[in-house]
This record gives structure tokens, C-alpha cells and sequence, in this order.
């Protein structure tokens, strides 16, 4: 029965230090290049998080705009490494969140067609880094 307590134990420990290194290693990343990080959360066989990922993400003009203000992370909500505080309840949710203190700045759920998602990017970008 100890054994099974301390592999519990340990498998815990490091789940929780694989969250903390993922978001220090996004966080370092998003202030190294003046950043904000945009984090996309998606479900697996959802048809919205499938259709902005092919009208928005994989479209280089539109990845490539992102990638100036963002640092972009698509993760699924199953089995993630995403805090508590980072699950939603609609996909696909789009987090923004401050590379200072991991806080969320903004969030949009649900499909938006590529240029209405731009333009609340870059208002958010541009309220943060006035």
C-alpha cells in the first residue's frame, strides 16, 4: 500500500511541475519577444475549433499577423496540462493572457470569422502595451 501511496504521490508532483514548466516556458518566450500569449482551447471532433483552426491559424497571412503581438498555443481540454483556472466550458476559447503574471486578460468563445478576431487582437494588444 505505500507503494502505491508514493507512485501516486510522485505521479501528482510531476503533473504539476510539467504545468509549471509549460507556462514558464511560454511565459519566458512571450516577454523575451514583447508578447502577450494567446491561448487557444479547444475539444476533440468540435466543427467551430476545426474551422478557425483552418480559416484562421493555418493560414499563413493570418498566423503570420498573429505572430507579431502573440505567442500562439492551441491546446485541447482533455487531459491538458492547463490550470483549473484555464478551463472552459464552450469551444473554441481563445484565452489572452499577460506573460507577466499568467493572468487572464481576455477571452473569446465560440467561432469568429478571421477579421473580427484580428481587430479584437489588436485592440487587446494595443490597450496592454500603450
Amino acid at each position: 500500500m505505500k507503494k502505491f501511496f508514493y507512485v501516486f504521490l510522485s505521479l501528482c508532483i510531476s503533473t504539476l511541475c510539467l504545468k509549471a514548466d509549460f507556462l514558464e516556458m511560454e511565459r519566458q518566450k512571450a516577454l523575451n519577444n514583447k508578447q502577450l500569449i494567446l491561448l487557444s482551447i479547444e475539444k476533440e471532433g468540435c466543427p467551430y475549433c476545426l474551422k478557425m483552426q483552418t480559416e484562421i491559424f493555418n493560414v499563413s497571412k493570418y498566423s503570420q499577423y498573429i505572430s507579431k503581438k502573440y505567442l500562439h498555443v492551441t491546446m485541447r481540454q482533455e487531459g491538458s496540462l492547463l490550470p483549473k483556472a484555464y478551463h472552459v466550458k464552450y469551444f473554441p476559447t481563445n484565452l489572452i493572457v499577460s506573460p507577466q503574471d499568467l493572468h487572464i486578460i481576455d477571452e473569446f468563445a465560440g467561432y469568429m470569422n478571421p477579421e473580427s478576431f484580428l481587430e479584437l487582437l489588436d485592440e487587446v494588444y494595443a490597450q496592454e502595451f500603450k
